[in-house]
């Protein structure tokens, strides 16, 4: 089931999943104890949050979107390992898409690591594109337009 974050519930896992899922592809943290809670927490607020989770367990997937205008930015995306494969992020896309959809976005935009090919064939598959490569980031700028 996919419903929206609960800070208390769901704040503590979504942190772990930032740290086993992100943190090791990104050049902007040097490891896992360079990423704090309290920085999470606070990009988790100014954000959409949206959590894959058994009822009102602690989830094992999340995105995390912005709406800048009529483009909706996908902040982040992560999925357990142990339940990655199964469509989940496939699901998590979709939703976030939907929800771009209803605030009359017209495109998504994000950033994906350049040490991740798995996450590039990830949004490559769901129609995306490289825009441009950002060097001070690491990062591909990927794009993504939407309609009914």
């Amino acid at each position: 089931m996919i419903r929206k974050r609960l800070s208390t519930i769901d704040d503590a896992a979504i942190y772990r999943l930032v740290v086993e899922q992100l943190v090791p592809f990104s050049r902007m943290y040097a490891s896992e104890n360079s990423v704090t809670f309290a920085e999470i927490r606070k990009r988790l607020n100014g954000n959409k949050t949206f959590v894959m989770a058994k009822g009102y367990k602690k989830p094992y997937g999340f995105i995390s979107v912005m709406r800048k205008s009529n483009v909706l930015f996908i902040d982040m995306l992560a999925v357990d390992a142990r339940e990655q494969g199964k469509g989940l992020g496939h699901s998590l896309m979709k939703m976030a898409e939907d929800y771009g959809l209803s605030e009359r976005c017209r495109t998504v935009e994000l950033f994906v690591d350049d040490s991740n090919p798995k996450a590039i064939r990830f949004y490559t598959k769901r129609g995306y594109e490289i825009d441009s490569y950002v060097p001070e980031l690491s990062c591909y700028r990927m794009s993504k337009k939407i309609r009914r």
